[in-house]
């Protein structure tokens, strides 16, 4: 009979050792500042200064594990950016103060003359202000059939339905606008502004412009090894020579919901295109940004200032600040928002075209 072996480990033999994993703790839990808001001015940009005890440091002096992407920057990233933002202003408010941008009535006027003479745009209107579904539309229905502008509507309207209840349902059963659900997915807002943006933009002869989905990369660079990338959801830029003249930034969530992140993420978006293309300001000196968050379409203009790329690139001491003046928002399924939305998107269009 074969005799066995006694294979029991000694009892001095000690189980192998199971290294413990340290996770590394996140830009955002670094440099996390208590009840961190966006500052609505200077005043209240020094009190979120001193809340995160950052004084004495600059961009180009921050710990450089305090940088997150564009996307997620920490407070403290944000901060010394040197960013404000004064509150939104309702569309209407933008006739008064578009010429700080570069906009004046004959361009708005102009492009109004360019939407009245387009049948598809009226018939768009048309299917937007009567709340005619996009399953009720059929290429022989000459008087509604918007043509070039279908895919925009049927995008739009995509946006603003979510398991299968359409907004204008949640309206009419009296549920406020802030209650909604947000959109089903991000990719449907970004589709839906960019090709809104491109048809509008078609109306234009000979732009030598285009509207493209690409998540255009722009590379934020400071001192030593501190960085950060971002990614915009879209840009117009030059046919000829990619030159950038706006970014677009989209979310499937409204604005309130997640206010402090959204434009910590679009004041990272535009100082990392400043720093890059600080030549393409062309807003009478501003940068232009578009937004959707879920069926709501937002406009922000900052203004390009030497002694903030200065600081941001040479680490110069500056008053300075990127101040992003925001508009809207403008309902992409109201008609009257989208005409008057229309006619700035065509009146940035003529400017970046003589710019170009």
């Amino acid at each position: 009979m074969p005799v066995f072996k006694n294979t029991k480990r000694p009892k001095d033999d000690s189980p192998p050792k199971v290294e413990k994993v340290v996770r590394k703790k996140s830009p955002q839990t670094l440099g996390k500042i208590e009840n961190f808001e966006i500052p609505l001015s200077p005043q209240g940009w020094k009190k979120l200064r001193q809340a995160g005890g950052l004084q004495h440091l600059t961009i180009n002096t921050l710990p450089k594990d305090l940088f997150g992407s564009a996307s997620r920057p920490s407070n403290m990233q944000y901060v010394m950016l040197r960013c404000y933002s004064p509150g939104t202003l309702a569309p209407a408010k933008f006739g008064k103060k578009m010429a700080k941008f570069g906009f004046d009535d004959a361009l708005m006027g102009q492009a109004a003359n360019l939407l009245s003479h387009s049948q598809d745009w009226k018939r768009y209107i048309r299917t937007i202000e009567e709340e005619i579904p996009t399953h009720s539309l059929r290429e022989t229905q000459d008087n509604l059939w918007p043509g070039s502008f279908m895919a925009a509507k049927r995008l739009q309207e995509q946006t603003a339905t979510v398991e299968g209840t359409h907004d204008r349902t949640r309206r009419a059963c009296g549920k406020a606008v802030e209650e909604y659900s947000d959109a089903e997915d991000e990719a449907t807002p970004n589709a839906a502004l960019l090709v809104l943006l491109q048809q509008i933009t078609h109306l234009v002869e000979d732009t030598g412009l285009e509207w493209v989905l690409n998540r255009t990369h722009f590379l934020a660079k400071f001192g030593g090894e501190r960085k950060y990338n971002a990614y915009t959801d879209g840009v117009l830029r030059s046919t000829k020579h990619s030159d950038v003249f706006s970014i677009v930034e989209t979310k499937r969530t409204m604005r309130d919901r997640s206010k402090p992140a959204i434009i910590a993420q679009e004041a990272c978006e535009l100082v990392a295109w400043l720093m890059t293309s600080p030549n393409l300001a062309c807003f009478n000196d501003h940068f232009l940004l578009f937004s959707q968050d879920r069926h709501q379409i937002f406009l922000t203009c900052a203004k390009y200032k030497k002694e903030l790329e200065d600081y941001l690139k040479e680490n110069k001491a500056t008053e300075e600040f990127l101040v992003m003046e925001t508009f809207g928002p403008w309902d992409a399924e109201n008609s009257s928002h989208i005409v008057h939305f229309a006619q700035i998107v065509i009146a940035a269009i003529l400017i970046a075209q003589a710019n170009s």
